[in-house]
């Protein structure tokens, strides 16, 4: 009896230890592959927070966007200043407006992302719609629409990478209401916070699910639609005042080509100096007052 009560201890002894084992390779697999998706999450040019996770509130360039955004503000900057000056002393301002562009472009970036992110998540909403009418359960059907967000955008679409994390969660006996939430504050996406407040309420309630997140899945898809539409309204005219933003470029480039010599006085003169120092002013001012008028007609 002893014997087989030590047999029996031993065996459990090495059954545990090999769970023990199991469980630091499978965590270690775990941190390796998390690791691995922040450095692709940074070469993206994404922001992380402490815990791993993207904050969109932020965006930092790569090295690629840094060097490719930066050369393009340069050689713009480069471009105006031979227009407006046609002096090599003049380059300070090229670089001005390339640090210009840095910021503008940082901005523009920074609202794409959280743009993609709210549209992507409507075809999810979808997909999670058409799933619980089929009769699954709230986490089959995130598990389920996951699938078909990956099928829609590739592995590596913003929504898909976060929706594997929401998963992953799940697996982790996180509450897939609590992922949710924690996606809506860090996506600064009003529509996606929303929809995790909803799941909130509705586990805390008791509520019936299909009704509420049918109910939640009409009006945040109408609002993603409508904000579509808007978008696809002002697009003609971002594009006419990106063409007439150009044309005095244009003008002045065909004067200096086809014209030699006849702008000379405007840049060897103080007073033609002076002139041309007034309208790139001008045309800085209309520039940045037409795009202040496209943005406010964003929603």
């Amino acid at each position: 009896m002893r014997a087989e009560g030590r047999n029996q201890i031993a065996n459990s002894t090495v059954g545990g230890r090999k769970q023990i084992a199991d469980l630091r390779t499978e965590g270690r697999n775990q941190i390796a592959n998390l690791k691995g998706k922040s450095r692709v999450m940074r070469m993206e040019g994404r922001t992380e927070r402490k815990d791993g996770k993207t904050d969109y509130s932020k965006y930092s360039f790569s090295v690629k966007e840094w060097v490719r955004y930066g050369l393009t503000g340069l050689g713009i900057g480069a471009v105006m200043v031979w227009l407006t000056y046609d002096n090599i002393k003049a380059f300070p301002l090229a670089v001005a407006a390339a640090v210009v562009y840095l910021v503008l472009t940082h901005r523009r970036l920074l609202t794409e992302r959280q743009k993609i992110l709210q549209y992507h998540f409507r075809d999810f909403l979808s997909s999670l719609h058409t799933t619980l009418a089929a009769g699954y359960s709230m986490e089959n059907a995130v598990r389920s629409a996951t699938s078909d967000i990956e099928k829609l955008f590739g592995k590596k679409d913003i929504l898909t990478n976060e929706l594997k994390n929401i998963v992953w969660q799940m697996s982790c006996q996180i509450p897939v209401e609590q992922a949710f939430r924690d996606l809506g504050e860090r996506s600064c996406v009003e529509d996606i916070a929303g929809f995790g407040e909803v799941l909130i309420i509705a586990k805390r309630t008791g509520g019936s699910m299909d009704k509420v997140l049918e109910a939640t899945w009409r009006n945040l898809c109408e609002k993603i639609d409508t904000s579509m539409e808007i978008d696809a309204m002002i697009a003609s005219k971002r594009y006419e005042q990106s063409i007439m933003s150009l044309m005095p470029a244009g003008i002045i480039l065909y004067l200096k080509v086809g014209f030699q010599g006849f702008l000379d006085p405007m840049y060897h003169s103080t007073t033609g100096i002076l002139i041309m120092t007034g309208c790139l002013a001008l045309y800085l001012f209309a520039f940045f007052l037409g795009r202040k008028m496209t943005a406010s007609m964003d929603v």
